[in-house]
């Protein structure tokens, strides 16, 4: 029952992360093609919105890894 807990709660972050991604993303790509004409949001605030939900994906998963290895190495020692 835990693995499905743990599945159900792992798709809910997924699914979350990609909500918050895609605006981050969208906006930013919107805010530079638009250069500040129709929106309130200037054209230097794009590349740094696409930062933002481009990082929602790559730092977790460094975060992860850093995590296991820290296990398994703890895991050798004891």
């Amino acid at each position: 029952m835990e693995k499905r807990f743990g599945l159900s709660r792992t798709v809910v972050v997924l699914v979350l992360t990609l909500c918050c991604s895609t605006v981050f993303c969208a906006t930013g790509i919107y805010a530079l093609a638009d250069e500040g004409r129709t929106v309130v949001i200037g054209s230097t605030a794009g590349i740094p919105m696409i930062l933002l939900g481009v990082a929602a994906w790559i730092v977790p998963p460094l975060f992860w890894f850093r995590m296991v290895e820290d296990n398994e190495d703890d895991a050798y020692r004891g």
